[in-house]
């Protein structure tokens, strides 16, 4: 539902035409010249403004270029008598969207506002967008000091400037979406958007309308048009994290749009061609969930041709400290702060079985308890404690004479975890000497064979 704001010193026209508009589903707000219309357009943001030019205290032609100097980009209908079409074409000069001239009827400036409508739609979207690049430049920076990620780095830099699809393997909080927004911001389409996508959040039966739109009236809800995340990202790249979580269902169709570069909304019949990367991430095995009918094979060739393989943290150390610096200056509670050697040695011996997202939620915890000193001491990580289940030991289970069945005997001592946990899946993980990431893959696969 669009806003609208109504500028006119006659009370009569203001209350004729929000009447209109508001059976017609808009939100009317009203003004009766132009200085109290500038005054609410700086409280709140309207999709359009529809104002008179003739107005004491301040004329269109004011509030106009009051808008522009303040960078108040909402587009602006002019409704004028045919005595002033000359203003009102002085008004398009000065950047208004039409004219409309009195008397008018209903019919014609509804078409006149849809119009309108589409170009402030246009005008979000591209704000939008250059704040998502603006963002993109910022964030993500790749911090490393290990031969691995240098090697990491160095197939994301000869794959950024083709358009070859890749797909990053990696545990859980490696960086995945990381090291794939950086192959972006090296890339030919750096200056268009990067959408990402988790496969794993979305539910089932939404995932067709997440990834390609929908049709209005296509399902019960949907009242109008929709675009996806493809056609939202159309120029520049998309990424499908977790995409080993793709409902078999749907592999299909991303096959079909990946293989044809073209695609149909839910509910249409049209074929919506498609320019953009797509570059895809999973902590899973693809090709286990192959040979177990779990992964179409000829997606996993589609979207395999270019792998990129992330260490886990524990796997480069070297990394950690250098990462622990950068992610301290990322919290605005986290400026000037800094570490002892003997948290730096603390944050090396430390096993890390989230990654780096793990290695940020404690620098955050130690951040917030070391507000007064500045400093992150050994004793601050406390906390971290080396799990048991992760020493070096040796268990034996005798094979019965006639055998066992593995799989049930995985299902029990998944079992036994959660419960000697109370279902608490990271304490469970670590009793069975896993990362959580890979507890999680190890229950769903046990729920979708039971």
């Amino acid at each position: 539902m669009a806003d609208l704001l109504i500028v006119d010193d006659e009370d009569k026209m203001r209350t004729l035409l929000s009447m209109m508009l508001e059976r017609k589903g808009f939100r009317v707000d009203q003004a009766g010249h132009g200085r109290q219309a500038l005054e609410l357009l700086e409280k709140k943001e309207y999709n359009l403004v529809i104002s008179d030019i003739k107005m004491p205290e301040m004329d269109g032609k004011a509030l106009i270029r009051a808008m522009r100097r303040q960078k108040i980009l909402t587009p602006v209908i002019f409704i004028t008598a045919f005595a002033t079409i000359d203003s009102a074409v002085e008004m398009m000069q000065e950047g208004a969207s039409d004219y409309v001239t009195k008397p008018f009827d209903e019919s014609r400036i509804l078409l006149t506002i849809e119009r309108a409508m589409t170009l402030s739609r246009l005008i979000a979207e591209n704000q939008e967008m250059k704040e998502a690049i603006a963002r993109t430049s910022q964030t993500h920076d790749l911090i490393f000091k290990s031969r691995e990620m240098e090697g990491v780095v160095a197939l994301a830099q000869n794959v950024a400037s083709v358009d070859t699809a890749v797909l990053i393997l990696g545990e859980s909080g490696t960086g995945k979406e990381v090291v794939a927004n950086h192959i972006h911001r090296q890339s030919p389409r750096k200056d268009n958007r990067f959408v990402a996508v988790n496969c794993a959040a979305i539910s089932s039966n939404l995932v067709e309308s997440e990834l390609f739109g929908y049709e209005k009236g296509a399902f019960t809800g949907a009242a109008a048009r929709t675009r996806g995340k493809f056609e939202f990202a159309g120029g520049g790249t998309l990424f499908l994290d977790e995409i080993g979580d793709l409902p078999l269902e749907s592999q299909g169709k991303l096959l079909r749009a990946l293989q044809e570069k073209r695609f149909q909304r839910v509910g249409g019949n049209e074929e919506i061609p498609v320019d953009v990367r797509v570059i895809c991430a999973t902590n899973r095995n693809l090709e286990q969930m192959v040979a177990q009918n779990k992964f179409r094979q000829d997606l996993f060739y589609r979207i395999n041709v270019f792998p990129i393989m992330i260490p886990p943290l524990r796997a480069r150390k070297e990394d950690i400290v250098p990462l622990a610096e950068y992610i301290m200056t990322t919290f605005s509670f986290g400026q000037g702060h800094t570490l002892t050697e003997g948290a730096c040695q603390k944050l090396r011996e430390y096993t890390w079985p989230g990654n780096v997202r793990e290695l940020a939620n404690v620098l955050e915890r130690c951040l917030i308890l070391t507000r007064d000193t500045g400093q992150i001491t050994a004793d601050t990580l406390s906390f971290l404690q080396v799990p048991e289940a992760r020493q070096t030991r040796t268990v034996t289970i005798q094979l019965p004479a006639g055998g066992i069945p593995l799989q049930q005997v995985q299902m029990s001592l998944v079992q036994q975890a959660l419960q000697a946990s109370g279902n608490n899946q990271s304490t469970a993980a670590r009793l069975l000497g896993l990362s959580r990431s890979k507890f999680r893959v190890l229950l769903k696969n046990m729920e979708e064979d039971s």
